[in-house]
């Protein structure tokens, strides 16, 4: 829906003004003056250029009528369009649209159909179109046919934008272009992007097959769904044939109108791979050799790649063991190609090639054994320990090599120079624990600079971490433990150890080289125990390891009042004992159910429940230290002391005299010593309160409509309760 894009309307009593504020006044009114006026509403419809333009109503609301027993008399024209619009500078009136009949005498829903109208308009290249509002010419000066009009007229349309050529054509992995792919497929994937101004919804797209020397066996499938933006097929069954070239094309569709096909997507159809599998040739590297081999890891070598006659073949791929795989184009369809590759490896290895025709189908493979010299240097490696010089010999096995480099643990790298012997020797001496596994990165360089291949060599550190023994290894906190250190060197003059988080401590050795020492946990949990030993030159060896366990039990609770069995009552004091068979305690802290911490020095206390069922007592024991053990829970039971209720409705052994909408009267007599009332409820309503007289008995009624269930309970002051006796009672109707 459009509005105008401008509106003015024109008075005869301001002939040279051009009115853009108020109404709309169209045909003749009265004030002090006799007035004549039209309004003029412009549209733009440059959105319509180049669209199928269905329908188009213009609505012009009316506000007012001036004399409704007068027809209306209003017309709408097609003026032509000029600049600026007033009562002495009026457009030229064009043709005259009809208006929908409306027997209403004012309504906001006086419509034109507009449709041929800006039809033509557009016919003739306009961008705008100018109407003129206005009473019949007859009664133009007839105060008694004007009229008030809303200006904010409204332009509905329905129209359709032909839908665009498709574009981004794709034919498999191959974008559409000015080259003719050779395609391997039979039935290869296309695809193209749609466009449609108006949006994808409802939008369709059509392919279009055909081989290229056929063009009259063109194939149109069904439209396919282009709401995604693009569509996406194949080509017919059985139509691509080998060698042939075939070619497609689309066009969109909106269901109104189609876009023009797009530019045909060309390509070659190869179904047949190449027979033959290329043939392998090397000047650096004899096919099948055997040792000591050629060349050397690390060493390029070239190897050549023959299409063996398959003039398909335009290009190779190729890879093997120690190489990197790569693929390479020929110097000519069915011609060779070399390439120039370093092995990673020495000894007995392979490399293998196929052929590749221009639409990506491969040859049978083929494959060239050959044999890598070794040129990495050999290394004899010594036994080694902690604190003791160990010397290693390199070998030279590389041609012509002058020095041999070494990298320690990823370090820095160190040169040795190559003996007449082709030997070196490097020793080493770890003076410091740590690591017992190192790499010891060797090779060797010619005096061109040649690197040979690499040895990663690695080696143990023996670090002779004396034997450790914890006794006992688990007990309870503040249990003394005896540690003993048993050497697996000799010399030993001293130890360092440490236990858990504590701090390193030194001891002598003892005559045989061993160490005993004792230890006390004070703190719960696993201790890790570390103890290295020290030799007469200040070595000291890597840590040997043991653990200890220290736990705190939790103290025992018994009592002869409560157990886990129903006993006792609520409001009856019990006593509970306390003690701590496996570990020495000053106090113990404890709770029952979820009460607050309280701490006693004494091995009993007494505790009265407040309320009958199942109780929780928590203990903790508390060592001199301050040091709390696990914690203890211990369950019981109290049994209840419900009250007993009699009516005498309900006799014992009857008959029941309760009727319905009758008071029931109920008698209770606690058997809590000290209740002072009595809540009795029915059912899951609000319980009532009712007080224990002097008797000892609480009474009250109850009004029954049936049969029913009441709980009835009692209470003392301070708040124990007695438990509940629930019973049901029937009605008799």
């Amino acid at each position: 829906m459009l509005s105008p894009a401008k509106w003015v309307t024109t008075d005869s009593k301001q002939p040279s003004t051009s009115i853009t504020t108020g109404d709309a006044r169209v045909g003749a009114w009265r004030d002090d003056k006799h007035h004549l006026g039209k309004t003029y509403l412009t549209f733009d419809i440059a959105r319509f250029q180049g669209t199928q333009l269905f329908t188009a109503s213009l609505r012009t609301p009316e506000k007012a009528a001036n004399d409704c027993t007068r027809p209306r008399s209003t017309q709408l024209w097609v003026v032509r369009p000029q600049g600026q619009i007033t009562w002495d500078n009026q457009p030229q009136e064009l043709a005259d649209v009809a208006a929908n009949p409306n027997q209403d005498c004012v309504t906001p829903w006086l419509t034109w159909n507009v449709a041929e109208p800006i039809k033509q308009a557009l016919e003739q290249g306009s961008t705008e179109i100018t109407f003129a509002l206005r009473i019949a010419e007859q009664f133009q000066g007839d105060t008694a046919y004007g009229r008030t009009y809303d200006p904010a007229a409204v332009l509905s349309t329905t129209f359709n934008t032909p839908p665009g050529t498709p574009t981004d054509l794709m034919l498999d992995i191959h974008n559409c272009g000015s080259t003719t792919p050779f395609v391997a497929s039979p039935q290869p994937r296309v695809r193209a992007i749609v466009h449609d101004a108006d949006g994808t919804y409802g939008l369709e797209g059509r392919f279009a097959f055909w081989p290229v020397d056929a063009p009259e066996q063109r194939v149109e499938p069904a439209p396919l769904w282009a709401g995604s933006g693009s569509i996406d097929s194949y080509f017919p069954a059985g139509m691509v044939k080998d060698g042939g070239t075939y070619a497609f094309a689309a066009r969109t569709e909106d269901g109104s109108a189609n876009s023009e096909w797009s530019a045909p997507c060309r390509f070659t159809a190869d179904l047949t791979a190449p027979k033959n599998a290329p043939k392998i040739s090397s000047t650096t590297y004899r096919e099948d050799g055997a040792p000591p081999g050629d060349g050397g890891e690390g060493l390029p070598g070239d190897f050549t790649f023959d299409a063996n006659g398959d003039t398909d073949v335009v290009a190779f791929e190729y890879d093997g063991i120690g190489i990197e795989a790569g693929r390479v184009t020929a110097d000519a369809p069915g011609g060779k190609a070399t390439v120039t590759v370093t092995p990673r490896t020495d000894g007995p290895t392979y490399i293998q090639a196929r052929g590749i025709d221009r639409a990506g189908l491969r040859s049978p493979s083929a494959s060239y054994r050959y044999w890598v010299r070794t040129t990495a240097p050999s290394v004899e490696t010594p036994w080694l320990e902690i604190g003791v010089p160990a010397e290693f010999v390199f070998t030279a096995n590389q041609d012509g090599a002058t020095r041999f480099v070494h990298q320690l643990d990823g370090g820095e790298e160190k040169s040795l120079p190559v003996g007449e012997d082709r030997k070196a020797r490097l020793t080493l001496t770890f003076t410091e624990p740590g690591a017992e596994r190192h790499t010891l990165k060797i090779w060797t360089v010619d005096g061109a600079g040649t690197k040979s291949g690499i040895v990663d060599h690695t080696f143990n550190v023996e670090q002779m971490r004396p034997e450790v023994e914890v006794s006992p290894w688990s007990g309870v906190v503040g249990q003394k433990r005896t540690i003993t250190a048993t050497p697996w060197r000799e010399n030993v003059v001293s130890y360092v150890y440490k236990v858990g988080s504590g701090a390193e401590q030194q001891a002598p050795a003892a005559e045989d080289g061993s160490l005993t020492f004792e230890y006390t946990p004070t703190t719960k949990g696993r201790h890790k125990v570390l103890v290295a030993s020290v030799n007469a030159a200040g070595i000291r060896s890597g840590w040997g390891e043991a653990s200890l366990s220290a736990s705190t039990p939790a103290p025992d609770v018994t009592s002869n009042d409560y157990r886990y069995e129903p006993a006792g009552a609520p409001g009856q004091a019990g006593t509970f004992t306390f003690s701590s068979p496996q570990i020495p305690v000053v106090s113990y802290r404890y709770r029952f159910d979820d009460e607050p911490w309280q701490t006693t020095t004494a091995t009993q206390i007494q505790w009265a429940p407040r309320n009958p069922g199942h109780h929780y007592l928590y203990v903790r024991g508390v060592t001199e230290s301050g040091l709390e053990t696990d914690e203890r829970s211990y369950l019981f039971q109290v049994k209840p002391l419900p009250p007993t209720v009699t009516s005498p409705q309900y006799p014992d052994g009857g008959p029941i005299t309760a009727r319905p909408g009758q008071p029931v009267e109920f008698v209770v007599t606690p058997a809590l010593p000290g209740s002072h009332e009595v809540l009795w409820y029915i059912s899951f309503n609000t319980p009532q309160v009712v007080p224990v007289g002097e008797d000892g008995k609480a009474r009250f009624t109850y009004t029954p409509a049936g049969a029913f269930e009441m709980t009835v309970s009692s209470r003392t002051p301070d708040g124990i309760v007695s438990g509940e006796v629930r019973r049901t009672y029937q009605v008799p109707q």
